[in-house]
């Protein structure tokens, strides 16, 4: 075999192409996503009925359930997201969905108010960490030309966390009405109501009670669990290594997934015996400046002259020694360097030519997640006081509204590659905001229903394409911090847009709906702002 030849990271991962691996990732990855959806859109469902009954929920304390978790998960994008371009990718999102998965699991348990609020404030932290890093670390094993596509199906695995979790409660919340949900008995558990008092109990076989809302809370924590476990066996970022200095490391992981790729194909090999090898540029090391988006750069096949022999680079020598000083430290100071290092790469996203994207972007975040969490979260409670008659289940029409994902998913498949990432988030912020003008004119159940169906559709499409976004407009070196900080401003218009539906549904139901719509709306213009990433390569 001849010697192989040294390629930029770009062309080395153009040149692997797509396989067996490629489907293993999305599959882990997507399902991490679908965890972090069952684990915060669960809530809605807890705090409209069941919770009340053990922990005395008013509906200042429903609020701030609600607000708690996102304060968390803004909390989390943030500093797991930093945390992920300083320590790597993988084991940052599996620290993150332990995190999860055990407060979230910890919230079942929960006797009183004030402990059900800090354990939900606890897994917002995962949560809110491990959504950024999913699309950072997808992002960079992807060719060019594929990561569109891909990128769209890890997202769309949200809507079968929406479908999974609204069936459940529709399942075991929802059998607390026995004679509706006509659910069988099983060995373990069957259904009845306790005391008259309307609250759902399943009675074990020893004679013990459990209520609904304890199990189906226990229930949403076991698939970051699961998450957590599958993405161990998944190998580092090599972007992110090549990146920070660890030349070596990556053209390891780059020689493995050629492998798995060229096995999962019939009479063809995805690498030739001579690229079965890889030498990175050192030129990959190199602390990187933000893509230019005046014109598609596509990567390069072409041999560098240099070679992963080469003397390393002024970054991946500061790195080296970075990490040497950090490991000699005494733990407060390691974590007061982390919390340092948080900081710095928040401050450098608001900078040179990152300072626009963080900007607009951030306003997108912002807008999308005050309209389309605010409606979501609103909705089921919205449905309760009279939106839907009182002879159709709320978990019911929550579960017809969760399937309503697929169309919009299968144009975001289409959209982002073949109109771009900005066309798919602009039209479908439009459409969204045009679906909440509509609901305020139908008084019908079904009408309500199919108008919540369509906006649960288009809103989707928007997502993938500014999750996408996200992901493909900052460099290695930043995009964990980027994306995490973009998370998190989410996060804050979801929790002004909870307070404010909270504040407005006292007075009028239809106000709520029109500070949505408003809020799409202006959101879809700051989308005209941001730049086209598709067929462009990442640094």
């Amino acid at each position: 075999m001849s010697s192989a030849a040294t390629l930029t990271f770009d062309a080395a991962i153009s040149r692997i192409g797509t396989g067996w691996f490629h489907y293993k990732l999305v599959a882990l990855c997507g399902w991490a996503n679908a965890s972090d959806a069952i684990e915060m859109l669960g809530i809605s469902f807890i705090i409209t009925t069941l919770a009340e009954c053990d922990l005395d929920l008013t509906e200042a304390r429903k609020g701030m359930v609600t607000a708690g978790l996102f304060i968390g998960m803004m909390l989390g994008g943030w500093l797991w997201g930093s945390l992920a371009d300083k320590l790597g990718r993988k084991y940052t999102l599996i620290l993150a969905l332990l995190f999860n998965s055990l407060f979230g699991f910890s919230s079942s348990l929960a006797t009183s108010y004030h402990s059900f609020l800090f354990f939900r404030i606890m897994s917002g932290l995962g949560v809110g960490g491990s959504i950024p890093i999913v699309f950072t670390y997808t992002t960079e094993f992807l060719p060019t030309k594929q990561r569109g596509l891909y990128l769209s199906i890890v997202a769309a695995f949200w809507m079968v966390g929406t479908i999974l979790v609204a069936g459940m409660a529709w399942g075991i919340i929802g059998a607390h009405e026995c004679s509706h949900a006509n659910m069988p008995s099983s060995i373990l558990l069957r259904c009845e109501e306790w005391d008259n008092s309307g609250c759902g109990y399943f009675a074990t076989s020893t004679g013990g009670r459990l209520p609904a809302w304890r199990l189906f809370v226990g229930l949403c924590s076991l698939p970051s669990l699961l998450a957590a476990v599958s993405i161990a066996f998944l190998p580092e970022s090599p972007k992110w290594l090549a990146t920070v200095g660890r030349i070596r490391q990556a053209e390891r992981i780059l020689e493995r997934i050629a492998k798995a790729n060229s096995s999962s194909r019939r009479g063809y090999s995805a690498v030739h015996d001579d690229d079965a090898k890889f030498s990175l540029s050192s030129t990959d090391t190199h602390e990187a400046t933000p893509p230019q988006h005046h014109q598609p750069q596509p990567s390069s096949s072409s041999p560098s002259p240099s070679s992963s022999s080469s003397p390393a680079s002024p970054l991946a020598l500061s790195i080296s020694e970075e990490r040497t000083q950090r490991h000699t430290m005494p733990w407060p100071m390691r974590i007061l360097s982390s919390v340092r290092n948080v900081f710095e790469s928040t401050a450098r996203l608001f900078r040179g030519p990152s300072l626009r994207p963080t900007l607009v972007l951030g306003g997108i975040w912002f807008f999308l997640s005050m309209g389309f969490y605010g409606l979501t979260l609103w909705l089921p409670n919205y449905f309760q006081h009279g939106a839907i008659d009182a002879s159709t289940s709320v978990y019911k029409v929550s579960f017809w509204v969760a399937l309503a994902n697929i169309p919009g998913n299968a144009f975001a498949f289409w959209g982002v590659d073949w109109l771009g990432r900005r066309k798919t988030l602009l039209i479908s912020m439009l459409a969204s905001a045009a679906s909440v003008f509509s609901i305020l004119k139908i008084h019908s159940t079904a009408g309500t229903t199919a108008f919540s169906c369509v906006f649960s559709g288009v809103s989707v499409a928007g997502w993938n394409a500014l999750n996408i976004l996200s992901a493909e407009l900052y460099t290695t070196r930043q995009r964990g911090a980027a994306f995490g900080l973009l998370a998190a401003t989410g996060r804050i218009g979801a929790i002004v847009g909870n307070m404010a539906f909270g504040a407005m549904s006292a007075s009028s139901p239809t106000l709520p709906l029109m500070l949505t719509g408003a809020a799409l709306a202006f959101g879809a213009c700051m989308s005209l702002l941001v730049p086209e990433t598709r067929n462009i390569s990442i640094e």
